[in-house]
């Protein structure tokens, strides 16, 4: 395919505008998600591209929320051939229920209108349309069922929409969504082992991943490393060993920075951890779901550790959202 670009105009803003399906998400620089291979042609960017590390410039990779074209351009997109059915779309969805996780994590169950399954890639993400012009994002944490999505929102200082869900929200509220969102999602077409690491919430589209992988990929090895301050924070951390019972191909190592006592796991930063069983990660395929430092600290590492740039793939929960009414 094919399509032209105006003069000031992104690569992505310019596919959109013709009406193709491309990957984005914050449309900001800030998530990585419109990340492609330029395989011929130059772009120039307003500023530095947050989401991209130094290697994945050197391996041609530019963001095309944030391009513009300095001449033609030949575009590599690796994604799946049904994301032409996935464009995202506005929906209303229906609160079903609201309970803790943890200390700080609400787990949110949102009912979708009857006849009108939402479709989306598991890893995949929405976002919440406010009254007042902003969003909030949240990462899908369920396995596409045609009914329901699960979403966990951390209560954070200064987080308005959580403490409202926590304290304000009414019962069976109905709230505006638009999704799905984001190029985050395993690569069907890859038999490498998989490698996911996750922070905090980043756990909530790696446990969608998994809700739908593991039951269905028994060849496929997986290994998830999930970080977290204390144990309190791993608030799912019995399910998934339990998969780990469950399931041969599947090993979890959750990983504490600051270890309660009696601890006699993993300890230190996650992505150290991921490299202490995985010094070498050539012939690998590794997903990183949380923190946007975190997420900028394994890619980093991990391709310095012989990692293929092909075969990185990442979800940075930053505050791009922000961005939105004055960018997109």
């Amino acid at each position: 395919m094919s399509f032209a670009v105006e003069d000031g105009e992104t690569v992505l803003a310019a596919g959109l505008r013709q009406h193709l399906a491309l990957p984005f998400g914050c449309q900001s620089g800030g998530c990585g998600s419109c990340r492609v291979r330029l395989t011929a042609g130059a772009v120039a960017y307003p500023f530095a591209p947050p989401a991209l590390s130094q290697a994945e410039i050197d391996a041609g990779y530019i963001l095309m929320c944030l391009a513009r074209s300095q001449s033609d351009l030949t575009l590599e997109l690796h994604q799946p051939p049904q994301l032409d059915e996935l464009r995202p779309r506005k929906l209303p969805s229906r609160v079903l229920s609201k309970r803790m996780l943890s200390h700080d994590v609400i787990e949110l169950r949102l009912k979708l209108p009857k006849g009108d399954a939402l479709r989306y890639l598991p890893g995949q993400y929405l976002d919440i349309l406010l009254d007042d012009g902003r969003r909030r994002s949240f990462s899908i944490a369920n396995a596409p069922n045609g009914e329901t999505l699960e979403l966990h929102l951390r209560v954070a200082p200064g987080g308005k929409f959580a403490r409202w869900v926590l304290d304000e929200m009414p019962d069976k509220a109905i709230l505006r969504l638009e999704a799905p969102l984001g190029a985050f999602y395993i690569r069907e077409d890859s038999s490498r082992p998989i490698l996911i690491m996750a922070g905090g919430t980043g756990f909530s589209p790696a446990k969608a991943m998994l809700e739908d992988l593991l039951p269905r990929a028994a060849q496929r090895r997986v290994h998830l490393f999930w970080g977290g301050r204390a144990q309190a924070d791993l608030y799912l951390d019995a399910e998934v060993r339990a998969w780990a019972a469950r399931y041969p191909q599947f090993r979890y190592s959750p990983v504490l920075a600051e270890p309660d006592a009696g601890w006699a796991g993993e300890a230190g930063f996650v992505h150290e951890a991921l490299l202490r069983a995985y010094p070498s990660l050539s012939g690998y395929e590794v997903y990183l779901c949380g923190p946007p430092a975190m997420v900028q600290a394994g890619k980093r590492a991990f391709l310095a550790a012989g990692l293929d740039a092909d075969h990185l793939f990442y979800d940075s929960f930053d505050y791009a959202f922000e961005t939105w009414p004055q960018l997109g």
